[in-house]
């Protein structure tokens, strides 16, 4: 009689286990299920607990998932990214499926890695909502700028690694131009990722920069600042100021801008390049090559690697 009432309760059991494995908010497989990201106890890494939205809409849906960061984790080991501190103003979209969050002056009062963390869990957590790509932050109207006074791009999911110490060095192709100015010589190279800058920024930055080898030469003019880079569905969109357009003496058209095409469409996810002035796209460069274009990979202009 006690075997037969035990089975029963197993059975009972097994019932009401698979009944809550059939609820959407506790079934790991739930396709709508989204991840919230948090940071570990020693505020040195981003962790993650699986949360099903309930809102379908984006801007409800967005302000779901800023909820749900700010209650915190269900694990007590675990704790919130951000602070109760800080408070978000209003957030908006635009048509570009971009994000802006706007955020009051106590935004600033993070500093260092806690403010990564922060910003990182926000992004991984949103980026996940159809409809946003890319998330813009200001503080009281004005651009985010990081530890170096720079303003802080629009960002991805995939701009942030999911532990700060995890350093990474990123192996690249890098193009710079020969000695005559005709052909590009390949530089393969590693450069550092912290996941706090986009790939794609790391490397035009370093062609700005130049090349450090003997025997190759910089393509981009002096001056030259990266205003915005971002990719999208494989194109990757760059768009520098108006000292990109000044000519480079003893270099052809086509080594400047497949110095950058190259180097970029190098990147597992880019595919082709998309070159903006100032925001504005523009037909042509230095009045003769055609510059409102996708440029993809040119193999021809490459004359050997170093």
């Amino acid at each position: 009689m006690r075997k037969r009432l035990v089975i029963t309760i197993f059975i009972l059991l097994m019932i009401t286990l698979t009944a809550c494995d059939n609820n959407g908010k506790n079934n790991s497989d739930d396709k709508s299920a989204v991840k919230i990201y948090y940071i570990d106890a020693n505020t040195s890494k981003m962790v993650s607990e699986n949360y099903t939205p309930i809102e379908t809409e984006k801007e409800k849906m967005v302000e779901e998932l800023l909820n749900a960061l700010r209650q915190g984790p269900k694990k007590l080991v675990y704790k919130s990214a951000l602070p109760e501190t800080v408070t978000i103003k209003e957030f908006s979209f635009s048509e570009d499926d971009r994000l802006t969050i706007n955020f009051d002056s106590t935004y600033n009062e993070l500093t260092g890695i806690s403010e990564v963390l922060c910003r990182a869990a926000i992004v991984k957590t949103l980026c996940q909502v159809s409809g946003v790509e890319y998330i813009d932050f200001i503080v009281n109207e004005q651009p985010l700028k990081d530890s170096n006074e720079e303003v802080v791009r629009p960002m991805t999911g995939d701009d942030f690694i999911e532990s700060i110490g995890d350093e990474t060095n990123y192996k690249v192709s890098l193009y710079f131009t020969n000695k005559k100015g005709n052909a590009l010589i390949e530089y393969i190279t590693d450069i550092y990722y912290s996941g706090t800058s986009s790939v794609e920024e790391l490397v035009i930055n370093q062609l700005i920069n130049g090349p450090t080898e003997i025997g190759m030469y910089p393509t981009i003019p002096e001056g030259t600042i990266l205003i915005d880079v971002s990719t999208k569905d494989g194109i990757c969109y760059v768009d520098f100021n108006e000292k990109f357009l000044e000519i480079v003496e003893g270099i052809t058209d086509e080594v400047v801008i497949y110095s950058i095409v190259n180097s970029l469409v190098e990147l597992p996810n880019i595919k082709k390049v998309q070159f903006l002035i100032n925001g504005k796209i523009q037909k042509t460069y230095q009045e003769n090559t055609e510059f409102d274009i996708f440029f993809e990979r040119n193999l021809k202009i490459i004359d050997g690697s170093k």
